[in-house]
Protein backbone atom coordinates (compact mmCIF):
# COMPACT_ATOMS: atom_id res chain seq x y z
CA UNK A 1 0.00 0.00 0.00
CA UNK A 2 1.02 3.78 -0.75
CA UNK A 3 2.03 5.83 2.75
CA UNK A 4 2.17 9.84 2.18
CA UNK A 5 4.71 11.43 4.35
CA UNK A 6 6.60 14.40 4.90
CA UNK A 7 10.42 13.87 4.94
CA UNK A 8 10.59 13.93 8.67
CA UNK A 9 7.58 10.72 8.74
CA UNK A 10 8.72 9.42 5.61
CA UNK A 11 13.05 8.90 6.97
CA UNK A 12 11.65 7.80 10.24
CA UNK A 13 9.97 4.94 8.69
CA UNK A 14 12.72 3.78 6.41
CA UNK A 15 15.42 3.36 9.10
CA UNK A 16 18.28 3.69 7.42
CA UNK A 17 17.41 6.96 5.24
CA UNK A 18 18.35 9.81 7.22
CA UNK A 19 16.47 11.09 10.73
CA UNK A 20 17.00 14.74 9.02
CA UNK A 21 15.46 17.35 10.83
CA UNK A 22 12.88 19.92 9.24
CA UNK A 23 13.41 22.29 11.50
CA UNK A 24 14.62 24.43 8.95
CA UNK A 25 11.59 24.76 7.22
CA UNK A 26 9.31 25.15 9.84
CA UNK A 27 8.07 28.98 10.00
CA UNK A 28 9.62 31.24 12.35
CA UNK A 29 13.48 29.59 11.63
CA UNK A 30 15.65 32.19 11.28
CA UNK A 31 17.57 32.06 7.76
CA UNK A 32 21.16 29.87 7.49
CA UNK A 33 23.74 31.65 9.53
CA UNK A 34 26.87 29.98 7.14
CA UNK A 35 27.87 28.31 4.75
CA UNK A 36 29.62 29.45 1.46
CA UNK A 37 27.94 32.31 -0.47
CA UNK A 38 26.95 30.89 -4.17
CA UNK A 39 24.65 32.89 -6.56
CA UNK A 40 24.00 35.01 -3.63
CA UNK A 41 22.58 31.84 -1.47
CA UNK A 42 24.13 30.51 1.93
CA UNK A 43 24.60 27.07 1.89
CA UNK A 44 24.31 24.86 4.40
CA UNK A 45 23.91 20.82 4.39
CA UNK A 46 20.27 19.96 4.93
CA UNK A 47 20.47 15.98 4.94
CA UNK A 48 23.14 12.86 5.39
CA UNK A 49 22.60 9.88 3.32
CA UNK A 50 24.55 6.70 3.68
CA UNK A 51 25.35 5.30 0.46
CA UNK A 52 25.20 1.59 1.62
CA UNK A 53 25.10 -0.30 -1.64
CA UNK A 54 28.61 1.37 -2.13
CA UNK A 55 30.69 0.06 1.35
CA UNK A 56 33.89 -1.15 1.29
CA UNK A 57 36.28 -2.65 3.75
CA UNK A 58 39.86 -3.55 3.81
CA UNK A 59 39.26 -7.56 4.86
CA UNK A 60 43.03 -8.20 5.58
CA UNK A 61 42.45 -5.29 8.35
CA UNK A 62 42.08 -5.61 11.81
CA UNK A 63 41.49 -3.70 15.20
CA UNK A 64 39.14 -0.67 15.32
CA UNK A 65 39.33 3.26 16.56
CA UNK A 66 40.53 4.61 12.82
CA UNK A 67 41.28 7.78 12.10
CA UNK A 68 42.87 7.84 8.93
CA UNK A 69 44.47 11.65 8.23
CA UNK A 70 46.16 13.18 5.27
CA UNK A 71 49.19 13.52 5.19
CA UNK A 72 52.18 15.46 3.23
CA UNK A 73 53.16 12.53 1.13
CA UNK A 74 49.32 11.87 -0.47
CA UNK A 75 48.59 9.06 1.38
CA UNK A 76 46.64 8.15 4.34
CA UNK A 77 47.86 6.68 7.96
CA UNK A 78 45.77 5.65 10.45
CA UNK A 79 46.25 3.69 14.34
CA UNK A 80 44.31 0.93 15.30
CA UNK A 81 43.41 0.23 18.40
CA UNK A 82 43.19 -3.78 20.21
CA UNK A 83 44.44 -5.59 17.01
CA UNK A 84 47.02 -6.04 14.35
CA UNK A 85 45.87 -3.44 12.10
CA UNK A 86 47.50 -4.58 8.70
CA UNK A 87 49.98 -6.96 10.29
CA UNK A 88 50.35 -10.24 12.50
CA UNK A 89 50.69 -9.53 15.92
CA UNK A 90 47.43 -8.00 18.02
CA UNK A 91 48.54 -4.94 19.92
CA UNK A 92 46.96 -2.40 22.37
CA UNK A 93 47.71 0.05 19.44
CA UNK A 94 49.53 -0.25 15.65
CA UNK A 95 50.37 2.11 13.13
CA UNK A 96 49.74 1.64 9.48
CA UNK A 97 49.61 3.49 5.95
CA UNK A 98 46.97 3.60 3.36
CA UNK A 99 48.51 4.14 -0.33
CA UNK A 100 46.90 4.87 -3.77
CA UNK A 101 45.26 7.40 -5.52
CA UNK A 102 41.35 6.00 -5.58
CA UNK A 103 39.66 5.60 -2.02
CA UNK A 104 38.27 1.88 -3.22
CA UNK A 105 41.70 1.20 -4.52
CA UNK A 106 43.65 2.09 -1.37
CA UNK A 107 46.61 -0.56 0.14
CA UNK A 108 47.30 -1.29 3.47
CA UNK A 109 50.16 -2.22 5.20
CA UNK A 110 51.56 -2.07 8.74
CA UNK A 111 53.88 0.74 9.43
CA UNK A 112 54.89 0.15 12.69
CA UNK A 113 53.75 -2.63 15.47
CA UNK A 114 54.11 0.21 18.76
CA UNK A 115 55.72 -3.38 20.82
CA UNK A 116 56.48 -0.77 23.56
CA UNK A 117 52.38 0.36 24.43
CA UNK A 118 51.75 -3.65 24.61
CA UNK A 119 50.31 -6.46 23.22
CA UNK A 120 46.00 -6.09 22.75
CA UNK A 121 44.49 -6.24 25.97
CA UNK A 122 47.52 -5.80 28.13
CA UNK A 123 47.60 -3.76 31.50
CA UNK A 124 49.25 -1.78 33.32
CA UNK A 125 49.60 -1.50 37.30
CA UNK A 126 46.55 1.20 36.72
CA UNK A 127 44.69 -1.52 35.11
CA UNK A 128 44.36 0.21 32.27
CA UNK A 129 45.18 -0.21 28.41
CA UNK A 130 46.79 2.03 26.03
CA UNK A 131 44.54 3.80 22.94
CA UNK A 132 45.14 5.69 20.70
CA UNK A 133 42.68 8.77 19.69
CA UNK A 134 43.09 11.40 17.35
CA UNK A 135 45.26 11.35 14.84
CA UNK A 136 47.50 14.16 12.16
CA UNK A 137 49.87 15.43 10.11
CA UNK A 138 50.71 18.74 10.35
CA UNK A 139 53.58 20.52 8.55
CA UNK A 140 55.24 17.34 7.60
CA UNK A 141 55.05 15.72 11.27
CA UNK A 142 53.01 13.22 12.69
CA UNK A 143 50.77 13.16 15.59
CA UNK A 144 48.64 11.34 17.68
CA UNK A 145 46.88 11.49 21.14
CA UNK A 146 47.68 8.26 23.85
CA UNK A 147 45.49 7.66 26.51
CA UNK A 148 44.70 5.00 29.23
CA UNK A 149 41.72 3.27 28.93
CA UNK A 150 39.34 1.03 31.46
CA UNK A 151 36.51 -1.66 29.16
CA UNK A 152 33.15 -0.51 29.99
CA UNK A 153 32.73 -4.20 32.00
CA UNK A 154 35.83 -3.06 34.52
CA UNK A 155 35.31 0.66 34.39
CA UNK A 156 32.32 0.28 37.43
CA UNK A 157 30.54 3.12 35.65
CA UNK A 158 27.04 2.78 35.49
CA UNK A 159 26.69 2.99 32.34
CA UNK A 160 29.49 0.57 30.93
CA UNK A 161 31.12 3.08 29.63
CA UNK A 162 34.90 2.59 28.49
CA UNK A 163 36.93 5.69 30.74
CA UNK A 164 39.63 7.15 28.84
CA UNK A 165 42.22 8.96 30.96
CA UNK A 166 45.90 10.60 31.45
CA UNK A 167 46.04 11.38 27.48
CA UNK A 168 49.36 12.42 25.91
CA UNK A 169 50.49 13.87 22.61
CA UNK A 170 53.27 11.50 20.34
CA UNK A 171 54.90 12.35 17.38
CA UNK A 172 56.99 11.28 14.73
CA UNK A 173 59.30 12.87 12.47
CA UNK A 174 59.64 9.71 10.37
CA UNK A 175 56.76 8.78 9.09
CA UNK A 176 55.56 6.69 12.00
CA UNK A 177 58.90 4.81 12.37
CA UNK A 178 59.90 5.87 15.58
CA UNK A 179 57.67 8.17 18.32
CA UNK A 180 57.90 10.66 20.81
CA UNK A 181 57.14 11.06 23.56
CA UNK A 182 57.84 7.29 24.79
CA UNK A 183 54.93 4.91 26.64
CA UNK A 184 57.04 4.88 29.72
CA UNK A 185 57.09 8.82 30.23
CA UNK A 186 53.18 8.75 29.07
CA UNK A 187 52.49 6.68 31.58
CA UNK A 188 54.80 8.00 34.23
CA UNK A 189 53.84 12.14 33.35
CA UNK A 190 50.46 12.40 31.43
CA UNK A 191 50.47 15.90 29.06
CA UNK A 192 46.51 15.61 30.53
CA UNK A 193 46.26 13.90 33.84
CA UNK A 194 42.71 13.54 34.68
CA UNK A 195 39.63 12.35 32.25
CA UNK A 196 38.26 16.21 31.03
CA UNK A 197 41.03 15.57 28.00
CA UNK A 198 41.00 12.14 28.43
CA UNK A 199 39.83 11.35 24.76
CA UNK A 200 41.24 13.67 22.20
CA UNK A 201 40.94 14.08 18.38
CA UNK A 202 42.13 16.64 16.17
CA UNK A 203 40.22 18.63 13.92
CA UNK A 204 40.80 17.68 10.33
CA UNK A 205 41.38 20.35 7.53
CA UNK A 206 42.95 18.78 4.80
CA UNK A 207 46.24 17.76 3.45
CA UNK A 208 49.33 17.98 5.64
CA UNK A 209 46.81 19.32 8.14
CA UNK A 210 45.99 21.69 5.29
CA UNK A 211 46.86 25.81 4.51
CA UNK A 212 43.07 27.11 5.77
CA UNK A 213 42.70 30.10 7.09
CA UNK A 214 39.38 30.13 8.46
CA UNK A 215 39.06 29.95 12.13
CA UNK A 216 42.77 30.62 11.98
CA UNK A 217 43.34 27.52 11.17
CA UNK A 218 46.60 28.18 9.47
CA UNK A 219 47.59 29.55 12.64
CA UNK A 220 46.55 27.15 14.99
CA UNK A 221 45.56 23.12 15.73
CA UNK A 222 41.90 21.91 16.63
CA UNK A 223 41.43 19.18 19.06
CA UNK A 224 38.38 18.16 21.01
CA UNK A 225 37.57 15.71 23.74
CA UNK A 226 34.65 13.88 25.37
CA UNK A 227 34.66 14.07 29.18
CA UNK A 228 36.76 10.76 29.40
CA UNK A 229 34.91 8.11 27.61
CA UNK A 230 35.39 6.07 24.53
CA UNK A 231 32.00 5.71 24.31
CA UNK A 232 28.41 7.46 25.60
CA UNK A 233 30.45 10.31 26.53
CA UNK A 234 28.22 13.12 27.81
CA UNK A 235 29.59 16.48 26.28
CA UNK A 236 32.99 17.72 24.79
CA UNK A 237 35.54 20.36 24.75
CA UNK A 238 37.34 22.14 22.58
CA UNK A 239 41.54 23.04 23.09
CA UNK A 240 44.01 24.87 20.64
CA UNK A 241 47.88 25.12 20.36
CA UNK A 242 49.47 27.73 18.24
CA UNK A 243 50.85 25.42 15.32
CA UNK A 244 54.26 26.35 15.19
CA UNK A 245 54.08 25.48 19.13
CA UNK A 246 52.67 22.31 18.66
CA UNK A 247 55.64 19.94 17.88
CA UNK A 248 57.10 21.03 21.94
CA UNK A 249 54.61 18.90 23.42
CA UNK A 250 53.81 21.23 26.09
CA UNK A 251 50.51 21.50 27.64
CA UNK A 252 50.98 25.14 29.19
CA UNK A 253 51.08 26.13 24.90
CA UNK A 254 47.36 24.95 24.97
CA UNK A 255 44.26 27.42 26.00
CA UNK A 256 40.22 26.04 25.48
CA UNK A 257 37.06 27.79 24.90
CA UNK A 258 35.58 29.30 27.77
CA UNK A 259 32.74 30.43 25.81
CA UNK A 260 31.64 33.57 23.69
CA UNK A 261 31.68 37.60 24.96
CA UNK A 262 28.21 37.79 24.13
CA UNK A 263 28.63 36.66 20.77
CA UNK A 264 31.07 39.15 20.18
CA UNK A 265 34.50 37.36 20.54
CA UNK A 266 35.51 34.09 21.69
CA UNK A 267 37.02 33.58 25.10
CA UNK A 268 40.07 31.05 25.47
CA UNK A 269 41.39 29.92 28.83
CA UNK A 270 44.94 28.05 29.96
CA UNK A 271 42.84 26.44 32.49
CA UNK A 272 40.76 23.66 31.20
CA UNK A 273 38.97 23.74 33.91
CA UNK A 274 37.02 26.54 32.84
CA UNK A 275 36.45 25.15 29.55
CA UNK A 276 32.86 25.16 28.52
CA UNK A 277 31.44 22.00 26.65
CA UNK A 278 31.03 22.94 22.75
CA UNK A 279 28.17 20.47 22.23
CA UNK A 280 26.09 18.64 25.82
CA UNK A 281 24.51 15.02 24.67
CA UNK A 282 24.52 13.09 28.46
CA UNK A 283 25.61 9.37 27.30
CA UNK A 284 25.80 10.14 23.90
CA UNK A 285 29.02 11.87 22.93
CA UNK A 286 31.10 9.04 21.81
CA UNK A 287 35.11 10.09 20.78
CA UNK A 288 35.21 11.42 17.33
CA UNK A 289 37.17 14.14 15.24
CA UNK A 290 35.44 16.88 13.41
CA UNK A 291 36.01 17.54 10.00
CA UNK A 292 35.79 20.88 7.85
CA UNK A 293 34.00 19.87 4.62
CA UNK A 294 35.80 22.13 2.75
CA UNK A 295 33.51 23.09 -0.40
CA UNK A 296 31.05 24.82 2.17
CA UNK A 297 33.11 26.01 4.51
CA UNK A 298 31.22 23.99 7.29
CA UNK A 299 32.32 21.67 9.91
CA UNK A 300 30.75 18.12 10.06
CA UNK A 301 31.07 15.72 13.03
CA UNK A 302 29.87 12.36 13.98
CA UNK A 303 28.43 11.76 17.36
CA UNK A 304 27.52 8.38 18.03
CA UNK A 305 26.07 6.33 21.14
CA UNK A 306 24.44 3.07 21.81
CA UNK A 307 20.84 2.45 22.76
CA UNK A 308 19.22 1.19 25.41
CA UNK A 309 21.72 1.07 28.04
CA UNK A 310 24.51 -1.73 27.49
CA UNK A 311 23.88 -4.97 29.08
CA UNK A 312 27.00 -6.46 28.05
CA UNK A 313 30.44 -5.70 27.43
CA UNK A 314 30.86 -4.92 23.83
CA UNK A 315 27.13 -5.59 22.57
CA UNK A 316 25.09 -2.97 22.08
CA UNK A 317 21.58 -3.60 20.73
CA UNK A 318 21.63 -0.56 18.28
CA UNK A 319 24.15 2.18 17.35
CA UNK A 320 23.29 5.47 16.63
CA UNK A 321 25.35 8.06 14.40
CA UNK A 322 24.35 11.20 14.40
CA UNK A 323 25.79 14.50 12.43
CA UNK A 324 25.87 17.57 13.56
CA UNK A 325 27.38 21.11 11.50
CA UNK A 326 28.86 24.17 12.74
CA UNK A 327 30.43 27.13 11.22
CA UNK A 328 33.53 27.03 13.60
CA UNK A 329 34.96 24.08 15.00
CA UNK A 330 33.44 25.47 18.75
CA UNK A 331 29.95 25.91 17.36
CA UNK A 332 27.30 26.12 17.35
CA UNK A 333 26.29 22.58 16.62
CA UNK A 334 23.17 21.50 15.51
CA UNK A 335 22.36 18.71 14.33
CA UNK A 336 21.36 17.15 10.79
CA UNK A 337 20.53 13.57 10.79
CA UNK A 338 20.44 10.83 12.68
CA UNK A 339 21.04 7.38 11.53
CA UNK A 340 20.35 3.50 12.95
CA UNK A 341 23.00 0.62 12.65
CA UNK A 342 19.36 -1.51 12.05
CA UNK A 343 20.28 -2.21 8.33
CA UNK A 344 23.10 -4.65 10.12
CA UNK A 345 21.42 -7.87 10.53
CA UNK A 346 23.36 -9.73 13.46
CA UNK A 347 26.29 -7.19 13.71
CA UNK A 348 27.28 -3.67 14.66
CA UNK A 349 28.94 -0.28 13.11
CA UNK A 350 30.99 1.85 15.54
CA UNK A 351 34.00 4.35 15.92
CA UNK A 352 33.15 7.14 12.86
CA UNK A 353 35.58 8.65 11.41
CA UNK A 354 34.90 11.47 8.92
CA UNK A 355 37.91 11.89 6.52
CA UNK A 356 39.38 15.19 5.01
CA UNK A 357 40.43 13.65 1.67
CA UNK A 358 38.39 12.51 -0.87
CA UNK A 359 35.85 15.14 -0.52
CA UNK A 360 34.50 16.04 -4.25
CA UNK A 361 31.25 18.29 -5.32
CA UNK A 362 28.73 16.60 -7.47
CA UNK A 363 25.70 19.08 -8.37
CA UNK A 364 24.24 19.64 -5.06
CA UNK A 365 26.10 17.04 -2.91
CA UNK A 366 29.69 16.80 -1.60
CA UNK A 367 30.91 13.33 -1.40
CA UNK A 368 33.12 12.26 1.44
CA UNK A 369 34.27 9.14 2.98
CA UNK A 370 33.08 8.09 6.64
CA UNK A 371 35.99 5.66 8.16
CA UNK A 372 34.15 2.88 10.47
CA UNK A 373 34.79 0.22 12.39
CA UNK A 374 31.63 -2.78 13.19
CA UNK A 375 31.85 -5.81 15.64
CA UNK A 376 31.31 -8.56 16.80
CA UNK A 377 35.09 -9.71 17.14
CA UNK A 378 35.84 -12.06 14.74
CA UNK A 379 39.22 -11.61 12.74
CA UNK A 380 37.28 -13.64 9.95
CA UNK A 381 37.77 -11.80 6.38
CA UNK A 382 33.61 -11.15 6.27
CA UNK A 383 34.10 -9.72 9.67
CA UNK A 384 33.44 -6.42 10.53
CA UNK A 385 36.21 -5.79 13.16
CA UNK A 386 37.68 -4.24 10.59
CA UNK A 387 38.60 -0.70 8.90
CA UNK A 388 35.61 0.05 6.63
CA UNK A 389 33.96 2.55 4.91
CA UNK A 390 30.91 4.27 3.82
CA UNK A 391 30.39 6.81 1.19
CA UNK A 392 28.73 10.01 2.17
CA UNK A 393 26.37 11.95 0.30
CA UNK A 394 26.16 15.15 2.33
CA UNK A 395 23.24 17.40 0.34
CA UNK A 396 22.66 21.28 0.58
CA UNK A 397 19.14 21.18 -1.01
CA UNK A 398 16.01 20.08 0.55
CA UNK A 399 14.42 17.21 -0.63
CA UNK A 400 11.33 17.18 -2.21
CA UNK A 401 7.60 15.74 -0.56
CA UNK A 402 7.76 11.96 -0.71
CA UNK A 403 5.66 9.10 -0.47
CA UNK A 404 6.80 5.62 0.59
CA UNK A 405 5.71 2.56 -1.39
CA UNK A 406 6.02 -0.57 0.12
CA UNK A 407 6.32 -3.89 -1.78
CA UNK A 408 2.75 -4.95 -1.50
CA UNK A 409 1.41 -1.82 -3.21
CA UNK A 410 -1.44 -2.94 -5.85
CA UNK A 411 0.27 -0.34 -8.72
CA UNK A 412 3.24 -2.81 -7.89
CA UNK A 413 2.44 -5.75 -10.89
CA UNK A 414 4.92 -8.80 -10.10
CA UNK A 415 5.38 -11.09 -13.19
CA UNK A 416 6.35 -14.89 -13.05
CA UNK A 417 7.17 -16.92 -9.52
CA UNK A 418 7.21 -13.88 -6.97
CA UNK A 419 6.61 -14.68 -3.42
CA UNK A 420 5.83 -12.39 -0.27
CA UNK A 421 7.56 -13.17 2.30
CA UNK A 422 7.28 -11.87 6.08
CA UNK A 423 8.57 -11.45 9.56
CA UNK A 424 11.91 -12.27 8.40
CA UNK A 425 13.34 -9.96 11.48
CA UNK A 426 16.10 -8.08 8.90
CA UNK A 427 14.37 -4.86 10.25
CA UNK A 428 12.38 -4.90 6.56
CA UNK A 429 9.89 -1.96 5.84
CA UNK A 430 6.40 -2.98 6.77
CA UNK A 431 8.33 -6.51 8.17
CA UNK A 432 7.81 -7.89 4.60
CA UNK A 433 9.43 -8.36 1.16
CA UNK A 434 9.24 -9.68 -2.45
CA UNK A 435 11.45 -12.47 -3.35
CA UNK A 436 12.37 -13.96 -6.69
CA UNK A 437 14.64 -16.73 -8.03
CA UNK A 438 13.14 -17.24 -11.22
CA UNK A 439 15.80 -15.94 -13.86
CA UNK A 440 13.55 -13.17 -15.95
CA UNK A 441 11.20 -12.78 -13.88
CA UNK A 442 9.87 -9.18 -13.11
CA UNK A 443 7.97 -6.60 -12.03
CA UNK A 444 6.24 -3.14 -13.48
CA UNK A 445 5.81 -0.07 -11.52
CA UNK A 446 3.75 2.89 -13.07
CA UNK A 447 4.39 5.80 -10.69
CA UNK A 448 3.59 9.71 -10.95
CA UNK A 449 6.52 11.82 -9.45
CA UNK A 450 9.78 13.34 -10.25
CA UNK A 451 12.24 11.06 -8.61
CA UNK A 452 12.26 7.41 -7.21
CA UNK A 453 14.67 5.35 -5.04
CA UNK A 454 14.65 1.46 -4.85
CA UNK A 455 14.85 -0.06 -1.46
CA UNK A 456 16.08 -3.62 -1.15
CA UNK A 457 18.70 -5.77 0.59
CA UNK A 458 22.83 -6.76 0.04
CA UNK A 459 23.74 -9.98 1.10
CA UNK A 460 26.12 -12.52 -0.18
CA UNK A 461 24.05 -15.14 -1.05
CA UNK A 462 21.80 -12.71 -3.44
CA UNK A 463 22.03 -12.39 -7.62
CA UNK A 464 22.04 -9.06 -9.61
CA UNK A 465 19.21 -7.67 -11.84
CA UNK A 466 18.03 -5.11 -14.80
CA UNK A 467 16.81 -1.95 -13.84
CA UNK A 468 14.48 -0.09 -16.89
CA UNK A 469 13.53 3.45 -16.73
CA UNK A 470 10.39 4.04 -19.44
CA UNK A 471 11.22 1.48 -21.56
CA UNK A 472 14.96 2.71 -21.30
CA UNK A 473 17.83 0.17 -19.94
CA UNK A 474 19.52 1.79 -17.00
CA UNK A 475 21.72 -0.42 -15.57
CA UNK A 476 22.18 -3.34 -13.84
CA UNK A 477 22.57 -4.02 -9.70
CA UNK A 478 24.82 -6.20 -7.84
CA UNK A 479 23.07 -7.28 -4.95
CA UNK A 480 25.60 -9.71 -3.77
CA UNK A 481 27.85 -8.24 -0.96
CA UNK A 482 30.36 -10.67 -0.64
CA UNK A 483 32.27 -10.64 3.20
CA UNK A 484 29.53 -8.37 5.08
CA UNK A 485 26.63 -9.39 6.85
CA UNK A 486 22.92 -9.06 5.34
CA UNK A 487 22.38 -4.95 5.05
CA UNK A 488 18.39 -4.55 4.71
CA UNK A 489 16.41 -0.89 3.56
CA UNK A 490 19.49 -0.30 0.82
CA UNK A 491 18.92 2.16 -1.61
CA UNK A 492 20.55 0.24 -4.71
CA UNK A 493 18.74 2.89 -7.77
CA UNK A 494 17.67 6.32 -7.63
CA UNK A 495 16.52 8.67 -10.56
CA UNK A 496 16.37 12.33 -9.79
CA UNK A 497 15.71 14.88 -11.75
CA UNK A 498 12.58 13.21 -13.84
CA UNK A 499 9.94 15.26 -16.10
CA UNK A 500 7.00 15.47 -13.88
CA UNK A 501 4.56 12.91 -14.87
CA UNK A 502 3.89 9.51 -15.02
CA UNK A 503 7.36 7.24 -14.87
CA UNK A 504 7.29 3.06 -15.28
CA UNK A 505 10.05 1.36 -13.80
CA UNK A 506 10.79 -2.24 -14.46
CA UNK A 507 13.23 -4.64 -12.59
CA UNK A 508 14.36 -7.80 -14.57
CA UNK A 509 15.72 -10.80 -12.30
CA UNK A 510 19.15 -12.30 -13.76
CA UNK A 511 19.44 -15.33 -12.23
CA UNK A 512 18.57 -17.83 -9.86
CA UNK A 513 20.54 -16.60 -6.40
CA UNK A 514 17.49 -14.04 -6.67
CA UNK A 515 16.88 -10.59 -5.68
CA UNK A 516 14.59 -9.09 -3.01
CA UNK A 517 12.18 -5.70 -3.36
CA UNK A 518 11.52 -3.90 0.24
CA UNK A 519 9.86 -0.21 -1.43
CA UNK A 520 10.10 2.69 -3.64
CA UNK A 521 9.98 6.45 -2.29
CA UNK A 522 8.24 8.46 -4.93
CA UNK A 523 8.87 12.11 -4.65
CA UNK A 524 6.11 13.98 -5.64
CA UNK A 525 6.57 17.90 -5.87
Amino acid sequence: MTHPYRRRDLIRALGILPLSSVLANLPGKPPDAYGRQRNGSTERIKSIFLDLANVHKWDRSNGDTWDPFWADDGNLYAFNCDGRGFGTKPRNLAFNRLSGARLGSLRGEMVNTMDEYGAAGERGADGATWKACGQECIDSVFYSFVSRNVYGNESGDPLMRQTAFNSSLIKSTDRGITWTRSAAENYRRPMWPGRRFGAPFFVHYGENGGQVVQDAADQYVYAISSNGFWNDGDDYIIGRVRRHKLSSLNTSDWTYYAGSDGGRAENWSGQIAKAVPILSKPARCGQTPPCLIRPLGVYLMTVWYNTPKLQKWFAPAEMIYEFYQAPHPWGPWTLIDSHSDRFIHGAHMYGPSLCARFQERVGAEIHLALFTAGCPFQDVPEGLYKIWEIPLLVKTSTLPLSVLVNDDDPRIVYHGDWRSIRHRGFSDYDDDVHFTDSPNAFLDFTFTGTAIDTITEKDPSLGNCDIYLDGSFQRNVDLCQEDFPRFSRVVVYSAHGLKSGRHTLRIVNRNRAGIVIDAFVVYTA
